[in-house]
């Protein structure tokens, strides 16, 4: 769950419905899915039959990523700091997070569900046939680019949602413990940058809590290591490693301990706003709490690749997204 950082009122500032916002990242009406964008971008001659430039790859249908010059942690892991080296100085800061003013009544209203689709691998099921729907399918086109498919086979249903704080989420499906949610708000960041970090954010909720870190068909009673909401983390999970060195002795309220204000909220949040610094900044040369918490991913070597990939994903998909300034 990723929420706003103060609160929105200006809403006018973001002409939600496929339309720009604020000058910078803002959506371009086009075909609504991830390869027929992908096929727009680019002089003909650069480009393969995928749209794919030069510098890239398909890693998926109709999915291009800038290529990745590493094949090791090691080596990733000093790609990945120039790589994000370059982000920043062609996209601005990558963890850049606008401030909002919200009407606090509204934020703590529950999220008002607009639409709801099935997902079929990289697809949800949806031909839009106006505007409204051309938008709707950008939203999950975006994540579905950035986030590889074998890494979100967990979800089965995407959902578009208003609500004046929230800017996504991810739920456990109630029926099937197994499956999950992906929900977007249609009021979306003006940034292109932060949108990203977002959907990186969603992400790392369903990194440390499928069902292949956390088991949730074991009660409280019979958990042996920290029951959450979505059932028991597994003793090398993710997650449980995260709460025992950062959070079994409770919460702290020290606001230097935390990589932004809203990872104090919880371990879930703490959790995945350190996951996206760790994708989206250079390794910490510091020693605090907050940096350990980045670094703490580190110690995963299929980590370090898989923030390559990502890093390849989203630069790919900001390329086409956001309009440079002549």
């Amino acid at each position: 769950m990723k929420k706003q950082k103060s609160v929105l009122v200006l809403f006018v500032l973001l002409l939600v419905f496929g339309l720009v916002s604020a000058g910078c990242a803002e959506w371009e009406e086009a075909d609504s899915t991830a390869a027929t964008q992908a096929n727009a971008a680019g002089d003909e001659d650069d480009t393969d039959a995928a749209g794919c430039e030069s510098y890239e790859e398909e890693v998926e249908p109709g999915v291009c990523a800038y290529t990745i010059d590493c094949d090791d942690a090691k080596s990733c892991e000093l790609w990945e700091a120039k790589m994000i080296k370059n982000m920043d100085k062609w996209f601005g800061e990558l963890t850049y997070s606008e401030e909002w003013d919200i009407d606090e009544k509204a934020a703590e209203l529950d999220p008002d569900e607009i639409a709801s689709y099935k997902v079929k691998g990289n697809r949800i099921e949806l031909k839009p046939k106006n505007e409204d729907e051309q938008y709707y399918a950008w939203l999950w086109d975006r994540f579905a680019w950035i986030i590889p498919y074998e890494r979100r086979q967990m979800i089965n249903r995407f959902e578009v949602y208003d609500h004046a704080d929230l800017m996504a989420f991810v739920v456990q499906d109630d029926e099937d413990y197994d499956k999950w949610t992906y929900a977007a708000n249609q009021i979306q960041a003006t940034y292109e940058t932060e949108r990203v970090m977002t959907d990186i954010h969603e992400f790392g909720h369903l990194l440390s809590l499928n069902a292949e870190q956390v088991d949730p068909n074991v009660s409280a009673k019979n958990c042996k290591t920290y029951m959450l909401d979505e059932g028991c983390p597994k003793k090398d999970s993710y997650i449980y490693k995260f709460y025992q060195q950062f959070w079994e002795d409770g919460e702290d309220e020290d606001e230097n301990r935390y990589v932004t204000e809203y990872a104090m909220s919880s371990v879930y949040e703490d959790f995945a706003e350190s996951w996206a610094y760790f994708v989206m900044t250079p390794r910490p040369k510091g020693k605090s709490v907050a940096d350990r918490k980045v670094t703490f991913f580190y110690a995963y070597d299929d980590l370090i690749m898989l923030k390559a990939s990502l890093l390849a994903r989203a630069a790919s998909w900001m390329d086409r997204n956001i309009e440079y300034e002549e």
